[in-house]
Formats: C-alpha cells, structure tokens, sequence
C-alpha cells in the first residue's frame, strides 16, 4: 500500500543534517574552544548540532515502527523479506558506493587504507571499533547502529505484536528505553576510560534514541498518550529548545556526565513528541519553513550528503578538498550526485523486483 508522506518530517531531517554538518566543522576546526569568550559564544550558537545524530535516530525508530504496526493491523503479518527488500536499497547503495570512492581516493593519492576502515562500514561494526579504524569513515557508526537496529527491531515487534498487541509492544519499547542509560552508566562506572567515547556509539547505549520514536508510533491514538500530548501540545516550543539548547548547556557545564547518564534519554523523549508536533501543525510558521521546497530537498538528499560530509570537512584529507567554505559546498553537490544517480535509480529499482514478485506470487496463487 503506498502511503503519502509524513508532514514537516523531511524538513526534520534537513535540520538535523544541517546541524550535524555544522558541529563537525566546528569540532574538526576546534571553533567552539571552551576556553575563550569567542569559542563558548560559537558553541551555544553553532555548536549544538550534536544532538542531530539523535534526531536521525528518533525519526528512524519513529518511521520504520510506524510503517511496520501498520502493516500489521492492515494484514494481520509483517512480511520481512519486503522490509529487507526496502532497506537493502536504501541505504546498501550510497553507502557501497562512497566506500568504492574511497579506495578509488586513496590509491590515485597514495594515502594509506586500513581495511578494518572500509570492511568496518560495509558489515556494520564500525561503531565497536572506532579507535582502530581511520577518519575516512569514522562516521559511519551512526548508519551501524540503525543497521543494527533494523535488523533486530523488526523481529522483536512482529513477536510483541502476536504476544499482546500494540500495547505490549509498547512496553517492551519502554523497556528497552530504560535499559539503555543504565548500560550507560555501568560502562561508564566499569571503564571508565577504555570506552569514554564508544559509550555513545553502540546500539545497546543509544536503543533509547530508536525506541523512543519507536514507542512514541505505538502510542499515538491511545487515550493516554493523546491527553499527554494536548498538554504538551500547548508549549511546543520547549520540546527544541531543550534538545538543542539546554541539553547542550549541560553538556557544556558537566560534560558528558549528563548524556551519558539520562540526557540521550531526556533529549529523545522531546525530540519524539516534537515529531508528532510537527506533523501535526504543518500549517503552523514552523510547518511553513520544514515543508517549503528548499528543506525537503535538503531532506531528501539528507541521507546522501551525511556519507559525504567527513570526506569534504575532515581536516585530516590530505587535499584541497575540505578547505572552507568550498568543501560544504562540495558536500551538497556530492550528495546531489548520489542522490540522483545512486538513490533515485535503486529506488525504481526496488519498485521493479516488487512488482515482479508480486506478479510471480499472483500466478504461483490464482484467485
């Protein structure tokens, strides 16, 4: 069944790269140096984006358990080969294809090439090895953790679905959703150096971020949830303001202590409930700007300009190529490029073998 587009969602997605994009410039130039009047005024201006990963990550949990529930009150099943089907070319294909420019890079610059830094993104455990593992690729640990979080989440929501209905699986999902900041905090009382960084790279400490879209799309119509929502719905506007801006104050005043304890949690909550404002009020000044023609591009093409962005602002290439501020421009034209001649093309692609098995599957079962 082919469903319309979520309001205001691809504009979300704009946001978020954009945020991401500018925290790296920022982190990879040392713009937001803590220790100078000029360096905390960037960060509170410019350097809040690290948050944007979470958001990717909320829209994702959000998306993929709202297409699956409904599929399954449609159907009364989950059909996983066409879930996989979906996800395969999606993200295999730009993904596959930056990875190839880099080997490509690498041999025409003469730049040494770990193989852990191309096999690590290609399998997904990038985001268990990142120390070990080159900037080439060293954000790919985000597209780890959601590759990871697809291949199990469909499974775990198709056996709640059986066991208890929408309302089981969405305390499974909150479940999944407290256990998270524990493991958090064990790692971090446990090792407390070895795994400083990691602790925010892995599917098991961040599954709080996916589950809370995810059980935000399990709630939304339940009576409970609605009510909640109507309030919440009344000052909206603190839903950004904490995500970006007071999570970043406390990251600033404390450092990682908060978000490595309950902040990632904290953080996800609001950014799952200004989803559903969002999708909600897309007639709203705020809908205006996530639906106008320039911010769905720039969410359509989110995805693309996300691989690109490290090879084009990491200041470790050994070219010409992350100089600002032509190298943001480079990353939108690359993304552009990928987009239309990667994304677009395996997306007909996809629709080809799906109307194939259909049709094999309607002849194999005549009405």
């Amino acid at each position: 069944m082919q469903r319309r587009r979520i309001p205001s969602l691809d504009g979300i997605r704009a946001v978020a790269i954009l945020m991401v994009i500018v925290f790296h410039i920022c982190q990879r130039y040392g713009l937001t140096n803590p220790h100078t009047k000029a360096g905390v005024g960037l960060y509170f201006l410019l350097g809040l984006g690290g948050d944007g990963v979470s958001i990717f990550f909320v829209l994702s949990g959000f998306l993929i358990t709202t297409l699956l529930s409904q599929e399954y009150e449609e159907n009364g099943r989950i059909s996983l080969s066409d879930f996989y089907l979906r996800r395969t070319f999606r993200i295999l294909p730009p993904l596959y294809c930056y990875l190839l420019f880099l080997i490509l890079f690498c041999t025409a610059v003469h730049y040494p090439l770990r193989v852990g830094t191309i096999t690590g993104s290609a399998f997904f455990y990038r985001n268990y090895f990142l120390q070990t593992g080159q900037w080439l690729t060293e954000h790919t640990w985000s597209l780890c953790v959601e590759e990871q979080f697809y291949l199990l989440w469909p499974f775990a929501l198709l056996w709640a679905l059986h066991r208890g209905g929408k309302a089981f699986a969405a305390k499974l999902a909150a479940a999944l959703i407290v256990v998270a900041p524990l493991l958090r905090i064990a790692i971090k009382i446990s090792h407390p150096h070895d795994l400083t960084y990691p602790i925010a790279t892995m599917l098991p400490t961040r599954m709080d971020a996916l589950m809370s879209g995810g059980l935000t799309a399990l709630l939304i119509g339940s009576r409970e949830f609605e009510t909640m929502y109507e309030r919440v719905a009344r000052v909206w506007w603190l839903l950004p303001i904490e995500f970006m801006v007071l999570s970043g104050m406390a990251k600033f005043t404390v450092g990682n202590i908060y978000r490595d304890s309950i902040g990632y949690t904290v953080d996800s909550a609001f950014i799952a409930l200004f989803l559903v404002w969002v999708a909600r009020n897309e007639h709203t000044w705020v809908g205006a700007i996530l639906n106008s023609r320039l911010m769905v591009t720039l969410g359509v093409m989110s995805y693309s300009a996300y691989i690109w962005q490290t090879f084009f602002i990491h200041p470790a290439n050994p070219t010409w190529a992350n100089r600002l501020p032509w190298s943001v421009a480079s990353i939108w034209v690359a993304a552009a490029l990928s987009y239309y001649l990667i994304e677009r093309p395996s997306l007909r692609l996809r629709r080809h073998i799906e109307r194939r098995w259909r049709k094999d599957l309607a002849m194999a079962n005549p009405a």
